[in-house]
């Protein structure tokens, strides 16, 4: 076997390496875009609220108002 051929078979294999990857990428993509779906799903006004109420049963009064804020980022966000 020649160098010719022990290159040939070095980029065979690269390029089937490269398809792999590529076909990795897009699957990782649309399971991201899909999370991301399935989260905005989750994330109505109703959950946000009832998350914010949870968090400030827990929490002292005075971060209530920045646990408010972040609840509205967060409704906004989601729009």
């Amino acid at each position: 076997m020649g160098i010719e051929d022990q290159a040939g078979q070095a980029q065979g294999a690269a390029d089937k390496a490269k398809e792999g990857l590529e076909g990795a990428a897009e699957k990782a993509k649309d399971g991201i875009e899909g999370l991301l779906d399935k989260a905005k799903e989750f994330l109505t006004d109703d959950n946000v609220d009832s998350a914010a109420e949870k968090i400030k049963g827990l929490t002292p009064d005075s971060v209530d108002s920045f646990v408010d804020k972040a609840a509205e980022q967060a409704k906004k966000l989601n729009d």
